[in-house]
């Protein structure tokens, strides 16, 4: 883990200012699970200039996360031979989060962070527009942007990877809800990568679905999992929705496991313009 004391763990990330944005300022895009993290850098143009991942240790408290992250990203500008600057940051976090406060509220997967004020700890390292957003939302994004439903403006996103979750947009906009958890799928287990659905399984996932879109009306429905995963349930799913009604479209996932880092990415380029608010 990097600490105070490591090369980049306390070093300032430079900012964008006139001088900075000539010689090449930058978005920054973060995807954090309990396990893993994503970087990525990018111009004004959205050309990815780099990419890094990392697995992550045990960081149950917020210093440890603040100083693991944030000298990640501090390395990421360190190690850059352009200097470049940076224009602002996009966090897609794991759980349910308070876009105007900056804070993961919640996180099924490590409870522990609950309550992670994710800005003010970056804000130790680098000091720009910082956009929050939620995993499942910034996937949502980018699969309507650039991914499976590029143009739709209703659009239900399921991802099936670990604890699955739901994202839904209407009418162009992200439906959070009152309390920032719409999208929450409490009825479907876990589903470890490795591990096969049975047929009870699927059947679950199936109606759970199911009755979203009855509840929904999306035009699309874009579902990320593994391969293995998906081979099952897009095509039951696809057929239960066809005897159901008629017109909905179930596509799978065009970025995969990259849709939320590409999110919070696109959530860099909204924030360095609209202001420090949830993208």
């Amino acid at each position: 883990m990097t600490s105070p004391g490591t090369p980049g763990g306390g070093a300032k990330v430079r900012t964008a200012g006139p001088v900075a944005t000539a010689l090449g300022a930058v978005y920054v895009g973060v995807d954090f699970t309990p396990s893993q993290l994503r970087l990525v850098m990018a111009d004004e143009d959205g050309d990815v200039l780099s990419r890094e991942d990392w697995p992550l240790p045990m960081l149950p408290t917020e210093e440890a996360w603040s100083w693991e992250v944030g000298g990640r990203i501090a390395a990421l500008f360190a190690h850059e031979p352009h200097r470049r600057s940076a224009l602002a940051i996009g966090v897609a976090c794991p759980g349910t989060v308070d876009a105007t406060a900056g804070r993961l509220r919640s996180c099924l997967e490590l409870p522990e962070w609950d309550g992670l004020s994710v800005v003010a700890a970056l804000r130790a390292h680098i000091d720009v527009p910082i956009a929050v957003i939620s995993r499942a939302h910034a996937a949502l994004g980018a699969e309507t942007t650039v991914g499976a439903a590029a143009g739709e403006d209703h659009v239900l996103y399921v991802t099936l990877r670990g604890v699955p979750e739901a994202a839904v947009l209407v009418g162009g906009r992200i439906a959070r809800g009152a309390h920032s958890e719409a999208g929450a799928l409490p009825a479907l287990p876990e589903l470890p990568p490795d591990a096969p659905l049975d047929d009870e399984t699927l059947e679950l996932i199936a109606g759970a679905l199911t009755d979203a879109v009855a509840l929904l009306d999306p035009a699309v429905v874009v579902l990320d999992g593994t391969d293995a995963h998906l081979a099952l349930v897009l095509p039951l799913f696809q057929a239960v929705l066809d005897e159901m009604t008629a017109g909905v479209q179930v596509a799978r996932s065009a970025l995969g496991e990259l849709a939320a880092l590409n999110g919070a990415l696109r959530a860099a380029s909204i924030v360095a313009f609209e202001g420090e608010r949830g993208a």
